[in-house]
């Protein structure tokens, strides 16, 4: 792969190869993503560069700031250490699904979680996070190299099913 476009794959022969989604495998990295440093921001910065300089972190472990757009499955926060991850998928896929209805209802082109929303959505997760047994001096992979974990939802699978149940698009600037 050359390059990605906002519609195509462009392989080294250059040929184009239409796409609706692009999937991508990375393996096992809880704390960093490999493949944040493929994906372009509206500022021109990739979501790496971002998160290499605030920590990951999106709105409802799904949407970031700055990334149009863009909806991430088992994103920050979302993963677990003590149910079933495909649930928290399910919920995901629920909230990305009302997002397109959404789009789909009002002829938005693009959808932005608000740095306000994410701010506040993250300090409230980092806050429930203290009193967890993943912060409380248990040294983990789960931790980033600030000490934060920005892995693992810090409450129960049902009530983040709750906050993903319907698209809160007032959370969102949109074209």
């Amino acid at each position: 792969i050359e390059a990605v476009t906002d519609d195509a794959i462009v392989t080294a022969d250059g040929q184009r190869h239409q796409v609706d989604v692009i999937v991508v495998a990375t393996g096992f990295r809880a704390t960093d993503s490999p493949a944040a440093d493929l994906v372009t921001g509206a500022d021109g910065r990739t979501l790496g560069e971002q998160w290499r300089t605030s920590g990951q972190e999106a709105y409802k472990g799904s949407t970031v700031a700055g990334f149009p757009n863009l909806f991430s499955l088992v994103g920050p926060n979302t993963g677990t250490g003590n149910m079933s991850l495909i649930y928290m998928i399910e919920s995901q896929l629920n909230y990305l699904l009302d997002a397109l209805r959404a789009m789909d209802r009002y002829r938005l082109a693009t959808v932005e979680v608000r740095r306000s929303a994410q701010g506040g959505f993250n300090r409230t997760v980092q806050r429930r996070m203290r009193r967890t047994v993943w912060t409380t001096g248990c040294a983990s992979w789960y931790l980033d190299r600030r000490g934060r974990n920005t892995s693992l939802w810090p409450g129960f699978a049902l009530a983040f099913r709750a906050l993903t149940r319907r698209f809160d698009l007032y959370a969102y600037r949109s074209t």
